[in-house]
């Protein structure tokens, strides 16, 4: 088993706000009934909770087009889905994967509720959430995939305490370091389509980066740095006296590759010794760049992430102004996520994604043959993607990430908007070792592909009401 992390450093608290003891324009009853739905052979009358619409349908019904009744405090009130409008007792909906309904008053405050039918994994609810309420993480999103196909798909928490707004499946989270195996991939496809070799110098007379940075200093052995040395985390480069990707806001990744060249030695022979390096993966964006004749973000988008169906994936903004569509809050008490310059961070930890769209991206990587992989198993010799299990966490202020191949069968991602600053791994790794816990007592699995339902929803999300 291999684990990789990327430290960061900073953020804020925030009280949570629950609107629902404040705002009298929440829903008030919650129900399926009979007459809407031709399956159904009595009424379902739901629980409504605090955040939560809790019901139990005959495990025989299909969740996959049900009919809600529902009533509004307020006549004028209006119910969305994503950007859906929602009509009581006429709206259908696929309720087989996590949805969360928004109840918008006449003067825009609004009321989110996470719609739970027949939880199919009760233990690991009750056991994320207890970490939850024991790290005090407002969000989670999780994702697993057994043989290549979504079976569970999951949201917990707020992804913004101040207005109260849930995290759902559509939740965009900084991944930070799963940024690495992205990028590992990305260059594994330029090998695969013969654009580079693993072998490849990067600086110096004959590297693929000679016209782009200085010539190293003689006998520094920087050019003997090769492609496979990156990605391995053994330039011969370390953090000494720091790492210079989280130095000043302003400088481009182009100056402070230079300055690295120039004026900072190797510690040790290229290719030696492991040292985990966000430069080098700072470096491998640009290789990616000098070859493809691409952006770093449009040749991941458009040769990895696209034919895989992850449309949302996208590089993240410095400031909570700055945040994406459906982009989560990411909260700290001891420093800021928000003091980063996170275009720079692009190839090591700069990445947004949801969970799905991170369980996506493992099918794709996984050596199961329930699905095509992008890259040629061959090509994962000498790297952990060849190994039985093995885990990649991502940790920023504000950012906790993981992304896991638990054996030939399973898979998992698992997102979260915090982490424990005395601890940066605390979490990831409670969290990860809880979930592989849990899968591997589980026997048995519901069969539904998720992966083709959560494209329904976001594709219905994207309507404008």
């Amino acid at each position: 088993m291999l684990l990789f992390f990327l430290l960061g450093c900073q953020a804020d608290g925030e009280a949570l706000v629950n609107p629902q003891a404040s705002l009298e324009e929440g829903l008030v009853s919650f129900s399926f009934l009979k007459a809407d739905n031709k399956d159904l052979s009595a009424d379902i009358s739901a629980a409504i909770s605090d955040s939560r619409i809790i019901a139990t349908i005959p495990p025989d019904i299909s969740k996959e087009r049900l009919v809600a009744s529902f009533k509004t405090r307020s006549e004028n009130s209006k119910v969305y889905i994503g950007s859906t409008e929602q009509i009581s007792r006429f709206t259908t909906n696929n309720c087989s994967y996590d949805i969360v309904y928004k109840v918008i008053s006449e003067d825009g405050q609004a009321i989110s509720y996470r719609l739970e039918l027949n939880s199919a994994f009760v233990e690991m609810d009750e056991a994320l959430s207890t970490i939850m309420q024991r790290y005090n993480i407002p969000a989670l999103s999780v994702a697993i995939t057994k043989n290549d196909k979504l079976v569970f798909s999951k949201a917990y928490g707020y992804a913004n305490k101040r207005t109260g707004e849930l995290a759902s499946n559509k939740s965009l989270f900084r991944i930070a370091s799963l940024s690495k195996p992205v990028t590992s991939i990305a260059i594994l496809k330029l090998v695969q389509d013969r654009k580079i070799s693993l072998s490849d110098n990067v600086f110096g007379p004959d590297g693929i980066l000679q016209n782009e940075y200085p010539a190293p200093p003689a006998d520094s052995k920087i050019d003997l740095i090769t492609v496979a040395d990156l990605i391995a985390h053994k330039s011969g480069w370390t953090n000494t006296p720091d790492d210079p990707m989280f130095g000043s806001y302003s400088l481009t990744a182009q100056q402070i590759i230079t300055n690295q060249v120039l004026h900072r030695a190797l510690e040790y022979v290229p290719g030696s010794t492991y040292y985990y390096s966000n430069l080098g993966y700072c470096i491998l964006g640009r290789i990616i760049e000098k070859v493809s004749g691409k952006t770093y973000a449009g040749f991941v988008k458009e040769d990895i992430l696209l034919p895989a169906g992850i449309y949302d994936m996208q590089i993240a903004g410095d400031t909570e102004q700055q945040q994406a569509l459906n982009e989560v809050k990411y909260y700290q008490k001891e420093y800021s996520p928000y003091s980063y310059n996170m275009a720079r961070m692009d190839s090591h930890g700069g990445w947004i994604a949801t969970a799905t769209d991170m369980a996506r991206f493992i099918t794709l990587i996984d050596r199961n043959s329930s699905k095509p992989d992008l890259i040629a198993s061959g090509l994962f010799e000498n790297t952990y993607f060849e190994y039985g299990t093995w885990s990649h966490y991502g940790s920023l202020p504000g950012t906790t990430a993981i992304i896991t191949r638990l054996n030939d069968e399973f898979n998992f991602i698992v997102l979260a908007n915090t982490r424990d600053n005395n601890s940066p791994y605390l979490i990831a790794d409670e969290l990860n070792n809880t979930i592989k816990a849990k899968i591997l007592l589980k026997e048995e699995w519901p069969e539904t592909e998720l992966f083709e339902n959560v494209l329904i929803a976001e594709s219905h999300n994207m309507i404008t009401p």
